[in-house]
């Protein structure tokens, strides 16, 4: 019995190795652990290597209210075009952790590629990008913008669809 056991384990883990994704070294290549990529890969250039993303600018312009399926809710205005930051408001609230406000007031744009990026008091931080079609909006270290402080630590970023201008 312990012998039909084992060859059956024996061709289960056969059976699965072939599912695996293996690391290949090309022979003469000096680099170790590149990845073979199906030809036509859109993620993979002629060498098998991956294309660097473009460095583009993104125009939005949008006031949306959203309420996920947490209970968070909130409101944003954005308008961005060429991705210098023109107007940027958001109240964001987690029931029972507290509510975040950012303007663009508290903050100076300091970088446009390959994301936006604005500063404010104390490190806080404001990042927007494109990713397909929807913009993220996210915060970093602004504690001091959320009553209570504690609430920065349950925010999630801001998803903004760029057809519709709807976020959450």
């Amino acid at each position: 019995m312990k012998h039909v056991l084992r060859i059956a384990l024996a061709t289960t883990l056969l059976a699965l190795s072939g599912c695996s994704v293996v690391d290949t070294i090309r022979p003469g290549s000096r680099e170790g652990g590149s990845i073979e990529r199906p030809a036509g890969s859109p993620a993979s250039s002629p060498g098998g290597r991956l294309k660097p993303m473009p460095l583009r600018t993104f125009s939005l312009s949008t006031q949306c209210r959203f309420k996920d399926e947490t209970g968070n809710f909130g409101s944003a205005t954005v308008d961005v075009v060429n991705s210098k930051v023109n107007a940027f408001k958001a109240e964001l609230t987690m029931p029972k952790r507290g509510t975040c406000r950012f303007d663009l007031a508290q903050f100076r744009q300091t970088q446009a590629l390959p994301s936006v990026e604005l500063t404010g008091a104390r490190d806080c931080r404001v990042h927007m990008w494109e990713q397909g079609e929807q913009i993220t909006v996210a915060f970093a270290n602004c504690h001091h913008l959320c009553s209570p402080a504690s609430a920065q630590d349950y925010l999630w970023p801001l998803l903004i669809d760029k057809t519709t201008g709807q976020c959450d």
